[in-house]
């Protein structure tokens, strides 16, 4: 495999300071320094932390892999089950140490008007595909909630942004476990002569 480069190692840095301390507490010598190099080299591939913030949301962003709720050789329901189910794994992998970057970056960026934008766009972005997956689901008969699919997109994105949060406070998993058994034995729960 061959080495990432400079700007790969930065960005690859930048996302884990930010997710251990936030967007404001870090620093670019603390992303140049894990990633290896010297903080003036940030410059040469990074213009500021704000530039670097938007393309660690964009890497983020893609990582969610929000091409699963569209995925039409899987029922609706079975898309969001294994979504979600992945972002937890995904939690998991690093031990529940960190929560979303979206909801992280979107509560503590008032400083920045463009990264409070982008993460904000990235949480709609989610809410816009999640309400595709649940118009599916009702469209095939897969539940009948009568609640507006939008509602219960927000909802559980709502939820999942504070069960992250608190699975990396406590470092359990508990929050998010109770939110998808919430979400698929209730929320979203296949009607009974389905099921």
């Amino acid at each position: 495999m061959p080495k990432p480069s400079l700007r790969e190692s930065l960005l690859e840095a930048g996302l884990a300071e930010f997710h251990t301390n936030g967007y404001a507490a870090t620093g670019v010598a603390a992303i140049a320094q894990r990633a290896g190099g010297p903080k003036g080299s940030f410059y040469n591939h990074f213009a500021s932390k704000e530039e670097l913030g938007l393309a660690a949301l964009d890497s983020y962003g893609h990582s969610r892999r929000l091409d699963m709720l569209r995925d039409p050789s899987m029922p609706p329901l079975d898309r969001i089950r294994r979504h979600l189910a992945y972002l937890r794994s995904d939690l998991a992998r690093h031990d529940f140490t960190r929560a979303c970057l979206l909801g992280t970056f979107a509560a503590e960026s008032a400083g920045s008007k463009a990264i409070s934008q982008a993460a904000r766009a990235g949480l709609e972005d989610w809410v816009d595909v999640l309400t595709e997956a649940i118009e599916a689901a009702r469209h095939d008969a897969e539940f009948s909630g009568a609640l507006p699919a939008r509602s219960l997109a927000q909802l559980i994105v709502d939820a999942w942004e504070g069960a992250a949060l608190r699975a990396k406070a406590s470092g359990d998993p508990a929050p998010i476990d109770n939110l998808l058994e919430l979400v698929f034995g209730s929320i979203l729960a296949a009607d009974a002569e389905k099921a």
